[in-house]
């Protein structure tokens, strides 16, 4: 009979909740521990039940070897790493955080070492978040092993799970949509769990492509939703696995998506020279294989580094192909990818021209992305707005009248969307109305306030 309570004040304690799904009693938890102390530190632990029942409860073990080796059992009973510090425990030293910042070659490598990330992240809100940073040379591995292909591909098809890849799209496909309206905050908890559960659960099947490639679309969103609500670090390991988990189930173009995944969070934290290298390296890996729609994609985001580089001809020459490949998308295109449209690269080209000082050109092409973007698509739409209120202030005369009007459209539609990267575009938008003290610029500046207090992610 399991010695695991079922009442919830137990399960408030981490340690409580994994040895509760873990599905191992408090007798059989501290013999495992005993006979690791005895295999691998040739003492005899001499660990009680009573101890372990103890831990459930809230106390902590007095000594770091012993939380060491609590959680090294831990580990091995879940099937994926936990640290003491995990626990809320005080192990034998403070080790780097580098879960997630390699790729693994083998498929259930990755299955592990994503099972583990995901569930730190649902167990600690604030992980890597104060003891890591972001570390813009951790995507080379990943990315030359993308390139040259030296990821175990998964070999033989084997006969799709129940459920599987399908269902993970159809609830990924879902949450996309809520993010785009609601913002990553509302979303994101429930994203995490679900790939939690799912990672987990595709570790007992033997690996298909199918399931791996769906598996890597949720993983790329939600590093997406991690770098929106400023979990950068977070972010990071979770693109790294995405990209394993496409190069095993051998998805060129979801390969792509990710490195310009990569590309982008590295531009956003000012590795502009990274982003273009990881742009690049998007187009070569994935624009021979890729639907029209996806070529567009990855020239938008190619553009958008090439701007921020200040290449001018190079911007204007890939906006130009971008151009062409949205023209030719008649929708036979992945799920994922039919959301991007004339709109999308309206859009593009108006940011990227505005990046290149060009502001009259910008504001052209974002009115005209106005009457194309869809409602829905909050996010992109209110950093259209604040773009094209900016490029109305950075007029030879500025214009400030039609950037109030557009700034004002810019927050009513961000009113809805809990988004760090738009806060930070209001923040800008804010900062360049402020050189205008009117009274109208006043009253914008009171609306938008609320928006740019820091919220809890």
């Amino acid at each position: 009979m399991s010695n695991t309570p079922s009442d919830n004040s137990a399960l408030a304690n981490p340690f409580a909740r994994l040895l509760r799904e873990a599905g191992v009693s408090d007798t059989r938890f501290a013999h495992q521990v005993n006979a690791r102390a005895r295999q691998q530190r040739q003492i005899e632990l001499g660990l009680a039940r009573t101890t372990v029942g103890h831990w459930r409860r809230g106390m902590r073990p007095r000594d770091p070897m012993v939380a060491e080796l609590a959680a090294a059992e831990m580990s091995a009973a879940l099937g994926y790493p936990v640290l003491p510090a995990d626990l809320g425990w005080r192990g034998e030293s403070y080790r780097n955080d580098d879960l997630g910042l390699c790729g693994a070659n083998a498929p259930v490598e990755t299955l592990r070492t994503l099972a583990g990330l995901s569930g730190r992240d649902m167990r600690r809100r604030d992980l890597l978040q104060d003891g890591s940073a972001f570390i813009a040379s951790a995507f080379a591995d990943p990315v030359l092993s993308s390139l040259t292909g030296v990821v175990d591909r998964i070999v033989g098809v084997a006969t799709p799970v129940a459920g599987g890849g399908a269902l993970i799209r159809d609830v990924t496909a879902t949450f996309r949509k809520l993010d785009a309206k609601f913002g990553s905050s509302e979303i994101r908890p429930q994203a995490v769990g679900f790939l939690h559960d799912q990672t987990r659960a595709a570790r007992d099947n033997h690996p298909n492509p199918d399931l791996f490639s769906a598996l890597a679309e949720l993983t790329q969103f939600c590093g997406w939703l991690a770098q929106d609500s400023n979990r950068e670090a977070l972010a990071q390991r979770y693109y790294i696995q995405a990209l394993s988990l496409a190069e095993h189930a051998g998805d060129a173009m979801l390969a792509g998506r990710v490195l310009t995944g990569m590309s982008d969070q590295a531009a956003q934290l000012g590795h502009q020279r990274q982003s273009l290298a990881l742009a690049r390296a998007a187009l070569r890996r994935s624009v021979k294989h890729s639907t029209s729609a996806v070529q567009a994609m990855l020239y938008d985001k190619n553009a958008w580094a090439l701007a921020r580089n200040g290449d001018e001809a190079g911007c204007r020459r890939v906006l130009d192909q971008m151009d062409a490949a949205i023209a030719r998308d008649d929708g036979d295109g992945p799920p994922w990818a039919g959301h991007y449209n004339a709109g999308d690269a309206a859009e593009c080209r108006g940011h990227c021209l505005l990046l290149l000082g060009r502001a009259r050109e910008a504001e052209n092409r974002l009115v005209q992305a106005r009457e194309l973007q869809g409602a829905a698509r909050a996010r992109t739409r209110s950093y259209a707005e604040a773009d094209l209120a900016l490029s109305r202030l950075l007029r030879p005369a500025p214009e400030l009248e039609g950037a109030l009007e557009a700034a004002h459209e810019a927050v009513s539609v961000a009113g809805q969307v809990s988004s760090q990267r738009i806060v930070k575009k209001l923040a800008e938008l804010d900062g360049a109305l402020g050189e205008h003290p009117t009274v109208a610029v006043r009253e914008w500046r009171e609306r938008v306030r609320p928006l740019l207090q820091p919220t809890a992610a």
